[in-house]
């Protein structure tokens, strides 16, 4: 019985503690009939036909693995995870990632029932970092563990090569730019809208600089004519 279907039977879609036997990415690489990257998009919560609830996750591809997405035409995948809320009904499983939309993931999945399921929940989830010159993919619960934390994005596709016997395939679809609308954006999004702000409130603030110091000029010129002025009478009046 996979890590997975154990994981399924002990939280049984309940609202309780899900407990991790902490493995090696080579475990769940093995163990994963499907290896995802891309973008998060946007995710529901639907009835399942056995009555639980479940929470459907869509993801643009990247990279994937298993999923034949050349064969079957496909640049989103929908990955369900248990426990979500449908129709005022709430269930609460422990351990279920969350992401922001538009942040790059790295899951992998299990198909059950002619869906796919995230394996082994957030545990089998990574989100995928920008670090130095180096991809490293982060877990989404143990983030600091120095055995399942962290991995190399070239390494993890090494163990993929090597487990698997092949590559993670490369999706060639249109380039996703994740919406803003009520949502939170990537950094890359956020950082560049902050620099156009600040570019702008640079330009902004020497312009009132240059009105001060021209008001100022102003003003003491004034004062000098006045001044003058003031002369020119005195000695009229002697």
């Amino acid at each position: 019985m996979g890590f997975l279907s154990i994981i399924l039977i002990l939280t049984s879609f309940a609202a309780f503690g899900t407990s991790f036997q902490k493995v090696g990415v080579e475990t769940q690489i093995k163990e994963a009939d499907g290896i995802v990257i891309g973008h998060y998009l946007k995710s529901k919560s639907v009835m399942l036909e056995n009555g639980k609830v479940a929470t459907q996750m869509v993801f643009q591809l990247k990279k994937e693995f298993g999923l034949q997405s050349e064969f079957y035409g496909i640049n989103e995948v929908i990955v369900h995870f248990p426990g979500g809320t449908y129709q005022g009904l709430t269930t609460l499983v422990h351990g279920v990632p969350k992401f922001v939309v538009g942040e790059q993931i790295a899951l992998l999945t299990k198909s059950i029932d002619n869906r796919y399921w995230g394996l082994n929940l957030g545990y089998g989830t990574f989100k995928v970092i920008n670090y130095g010159k180096d991809i490293i993919l982060v877990n989404s619960l143990f983030p600091e563990d120095p055995k399942v934390g962290q991995v190399r994005l070239e390494d993890f596709e090494k163990t993929v090569r090597a487990i698997k016997g092949e590559n993670l395939k490369v999706v060639k679809n249109t380039q996703y730019i994740p919406s803003i609308d009520n949502q939170r954006t990537p950094a890359s999004v956020i950082q560049g809208k902050n620099r156009t702000i600040a570019s702008k409130n640079v330009h902004e603030d020497n312009r009132g600089e240059s009105s001060s110091l021209n008001i100022f000029w102003l003003v003491g010129f004034l004062a000098f004519i006045g001044g003058v002025f003031r002369m020119i009478r005195q000695n009229q009046s002697h």
